[in-house]
């Protein structure tokens, strides 16, 4: 198998990205530093990242209805972090994507790299929809609104919103840039003040599934999730 592949199933690093590592020096095989991509024996070669070694372990898949007040890092001496809910090792695990501070909802923890970043990469459009509440009510046909909106650094032309009533919306969206959905609400001049991912791609937030608590998955979502929503129960 070749390394970056190997790598990238077990880190949260893309395949570029090895390639990138290897030729800085940071990996090893055998005890050998390697500047070039090679083949390894997954049963026999003993591989090192930046000092340590790389193990092969199953893939596992959670997800969390994340609360606020907590950030989506490993690590944090100021924040609370979502790994102070789970009794997963942060050594090991990470969060697909992330979701602001002040935002609930749907999310992925797994330790496989390669599923990680290929459904973050923008070229899959992956779908991830929203449950909002703005400050004041929407009095114009949200639903209807179809113009680019331009937030910044960036123009969002693909998106679709559902009117719930008074102050209340659902926004999917297929990108995941920084503060995306209250950059988008902003446009219209409306503020949000509560926000919670419910969807990301086909996997729907469970309504048993309490805020802060997680649950285990089957990996066989992985085989349907660009095609149907697999609802979880």
């Amino acid at each position: 198998m070749r390394i970056e592949k190997y790598l990238s199933s077990i880190i949260n690093k893309s395949r570029s990205e090895i390639k990138k590592d290897i030729k800085d020096g940071k990996i090893s095989v055998n005890g050998t530093l390697i500047f070039k991509s090679i083949n390894v024996d997954t049963e026999k070669d003993q591989v090192f990242y930046d000092g340590k070694i790389v193990e092969f372990q199953e893939h596992r898949y959670f997800l969390l209805n994340k609360p606020a007040g907590y950030i989506c890092a490993n690590y944090d001496r100021k924040h609370k972090t979502i790994f102070d809910l789970l009794d997963l090792n942060p050594n090991k695990y990470f969060s697909v994507g992330r979701l602001d501070k002040d935002t609930e909802g749907l999310l992925i923890i797994t330790n496989d790299g390669e599923f990680s970043n290929s459904v973050l990469k923008p070229s899959k459009h992956v779908a991830k929809k929203y449950y909002i509440e703005v400050d004041k009510n929407i009095d114009f046909d949200i639903e209807k609104y179809n113009l680019p909106i331009n937030i910044g650094d960036f123009v969002v032309k693909k998106y679709l919103f559902e009117y719930i009533g008074k102050n209340k919306c659902f926004l999917t969206i297929y990108e995941g840039k920084f503060h995306q959905v209250k950059r988008m609400m902003k446009h219209f001049n409306l503020n949000v003040i509560y926000l919670k991912r419910i969807e990301f791609g086909n996997l729907v937030l469970p309504e048993n599934l309490k805020i802060g608590e997680w649950k285990e998955i089957d990996k066989k979502f992985k085989k349907h999730f660009a095609f149907l929503k697999l609802m979880l129960r």
